[in-house]
């Protein structure tokens, strides 16, 4: 069955139209694939094979990873990955953090203030900053996590035993930032500003995911044809950082993303100083 899964990835990934009939032939190939994987799916215990690479991970860098209670076997794979990096980084001596000064904030809220003061009165400038300040904080974790999390799926991508089970999460994972971006679209948000940075990065993942399966997820997304340029800019720096890759990169990717959404003075990514408490962002 995983010759059978390959054989059909290997086949979408060069696929050509040809004629009439080569829409079919896509579609066979796609339910071949998608079939394949399930039924790995089904039979392999992911979780054990997961758990086999967070033994290897802890006795290479003799560390342990910090406990989780996450169950999902994708999820828990990205966190060894994130977990490798982090330590192939420190080893380096390039460990970052992420962080968000009181300069920081005040030129995020610069740029939402406006939309706040439209359902908040501006005599109530406490209330403006409490609720810029939770947006700001949701968007800052939503950003880090998922710029580390497409660079430790390109890496997954490269464990063939891995590729069935990320086939299926990540399409999972975009039907849902699909329907998330779908009900934005429906109804009034807090800050127009945050919601369209949302819906770039949401948007992100498709680029990789139709990358590595050619599956075409990017056009579900209903967004602007400038918030699909952005995120296509952003992907091709991030494949281009990613074929050439090496320790503590994911925070150069960090960078050059905040520069593509005119964030780079909202954020600060710095060396982390020796024995520092957890960054803010992990």
């Amino acid at each position: 069955m995983e010759n059978e899964f390959e054989s059909a990835l290997q086949g979408l990934l060069n696929f050509e139209y040809t004629d009439a009939e080569s829409a079919e032939k896509y579609n066979q190939l796609f339910r071949s694939m998608i079939a394949a994987s399930m039924k790995i799916c089904g039979e392999t215990d992911y979780s054990a094979l997961v758990q086999q690479k967070i033994e290897a991970a802890e006795k290479k860098f003799g560390a342990k990873m910090e406990e989780s209670d996450e169950t999902d076997a994708y999820k828990k794979l990205r966190e060894v990955i994130r977990f490798e990096m982090s330590r192939e980084a420190a080893a380096c001596s390039k460990e970052f953090e992420i962080c968000c000064t009181d300069s920081n904030f005040n030129n995020a809220m610069a740029k939402i203030r406006g939309d706040l003061e439209k359902i908040v009165p501006e005599s109530q400038k406490e209330v403006v900053d409490s609720i810029g300040y939770s947006l700001f904080s949701d968007f800052t974790k939503y950003f880090v996590c998922t710029t580390f999390d497409m660079i430790a799926d390109a890496k997954i991508y490269t464990m063939k035993e891995f590729r069935p089970l990320q086939l299926n999460a990540l399409g999972k994972e975009l039907r849902t930032n699909v329907n998330v971006i779908r009900q934005q679209n429906a109804k009034a948000q807090k800050s127009e500003t945050v919601t369209n940075w949302f819906r770039i990065l949401m948007m992100l993942p498709a680029f990789l995911f139709k990358k590595l399966y050619a599956v075409n997820m990017v056009n579900m997304f209903e967004n602007s044809e400038e918030q699909v340029a952005t995120a296509a800019e952003m992907f091709e720096e991030l494949d281009a950082a990613i074929s050439q890759f090496s320790a503590g990169d994911e925070y150069k990717v960090l960078q050059n993303f905040l520069k593509n959404l005119q964030l780079e003075n909202c954020f600060t990514v710095r060396i982390k100083p020796k024995n520092s408490q957890k960054p803010i962002v992990n």
